[in-house]
């Protein structure tokens, strides 16, 4: 099987913590060229009845010489602010962000890792909801 630089994503396992907070974790994966960078766009869906979003969090990226950059939007597209998404690391919000529906995440992914053709990882996202009186 030949892959180019579209691949799969594996999505939306949600790993409940307590009535009133839940984590919802998205890993997307990537196999890319030696050289080659990739963007994807995601749009994460709050929990039912959770409209807080009080933490980021990201897995480091079991890849030799990739760099990862995270972009988050509001729900209103409002730039949040820009993460190193390649080393275990957690955001944790000064103010909780409101959200209504979803928030917008723009992944881009460069392979430095000219040892092989082509690299496969998986770049692991962590995102914490609270109930608003949390």
């Amino acid at each position: 099987m030949k892959f180019k630089t579209l691949l799969t994503f594996g999505m939306f396992a949600t790993f409940c913590c307590s009535g009133a907070e839940q984590d919802v974790l998205i890993t997307t994966d990537f196999v890319l060229k030696a050289g080659a960078s990739q963007s994807r766009t995601l749009n994460i869906a709050k929990p039912e009845q959770l409209d807080m979003l009080v933490m980021v969090g990201f897995n480091p990226i079991k890849a030799l010489s990739v760099d990862c950059v995270f972009r988050l939007y509001s729900p209103s597209d409002v730039f949040i602010g820009t993460y190193n998404c390649g080393e275990r690391q957690s955001h944790v919000f000064k103010q909780p962000l409101l959200v209504t529906s979803k928030v917008r995440v723009q992944i881009e992914v460069t392979n430095y890792n000219f040892t092989t053709a082509t690299t496969a990882f998986s770049v692991t996202n962590i995102f914490k909801f609270v109930a608003p009186d949390n």
